[in-house]
């Protein structure tokens, strides 16, 4: 059993990045604010496979969501704004209905 898991809900800060590896394995990047107004609390998610190019094509900027993955280092990757220094590696990203609590 791993300790390594994280359930987050937030909502997407700027327009999902979906890319696509040599290898053809679509990679989506968004940045999830999951904190609360005097607390702010940004954090990267990164999903990969098919499930990534389903969610990319209908999450939008503002869009509420929920993200279950583990943490992983972010190591010299100057996409990510995280001053965390970690990024969230997602299982399961699902958008949910704004204000819903889980």
């Amino acid at each position: 059993m791993s300790r390594n898991r994280i359930e987050l809900a937030g909502k997407v800060v700027s327009a999902p990045e979906l890319r696509t590896t040599p290898t053809g394995t679509p990679v989506l990047r968004i940045e999830v604010d999951c904190g609360e107004s005097r607390e702010l609390l940004r954090l990267g998610v990164v999903m990969a496979g098919e499930g990534a190019r389903e969610v990319g094509a209908r999450l939008r900027a503002g869009s509420a969501v929920k993200v279950t993955g583990t943490l992983r280092a972010v190591r010299g990757r100057g996409w990510s704004s995280s001053a965390s220094g970690v990024e969230v590696l997602a299982i399961e990203v699902s958008e949910v209905a704004a204000g819903a609590s889980s």
